[in-house]
């Protein structure tokens, strides 16, 4: 693992997928070989992953997309958020500047048509911290206009819909065998 650097940041990340220990440690020796990733601490019990890492050498979506590489799944929130004081495409590029540099966030993205901000984050991040770097850089982020389906919601729907099937297949199989 590299070494610590003095402006690391640690990232909270809830997990989907993982089955047993081995799925945890799997994810840790794939983030001990990210460059940037400082230490990753997995635990299958509580479905969550603790990352320490140099945000100069690696980002939260390079770390979402190795998770993602070694069969498992990042729970994430995606929300919109108006945005106010935006005239040029300069200004959306700030504001998704000082966005993306909020502890959490995965992604943003601004559109100047709609004055409409695109935010995917991890469950840990505080709204008021969007809010103080929007504000921080020159602009307004208004509350919250509409949350997306959060993922884990997303995942665990599907899963019930693929295990109600699999029993509807199972129940018809053993009906006809039965004949």
């Amino acid at each position: 693992m590299a070494q610590k650097s003095k402006k690391s940041e640690k990232a909270h990340i809830h997990i989907i997928g993982m089955t047993c220990t081995t799925c945890a440690a799997t994810i840790e020796k794939g983030q001990a070989k990210t460059p940037g990733v400082e230490q990753a601490n997995v635990s299958f019990a509580s479905e969550k992953a603790a990352v320490e890492y140099d945000p100069a050498k690696v980002n939260l979506t390079k770390i979402k997309d190795i998770i993602s590489q070694l069969g498992y799944g990042v729970a994430t929130k995606k929300s919109i958020f108006p945005v106010g004081g935006m005239t040029c495409a300069s200004c959306v590029a700030r504001v998704e500047a000082a966005l993306s540099r909020v502890p959490g966030v995965i992604s943003a993205s601004v559109n100047l048509a709609s004055e409409k901000a695109t935010v995917e984050y991890t469950e840990e991040t505080n709204i008021a911290d969007l809010r103080r770097a929007v504000k921080d850089a020159g602009y307004k982020l208004g509350s919250e206009a509409e949350t997306l389906e959060d993922v884990t919601i997303a995942a665990q729907r599907e899963l019930r819909g693929i295990r109600n099937r699999f029993i509807f297949s199972v129940i018809l199989a053993a009906s006809c065998h039965g004949r």
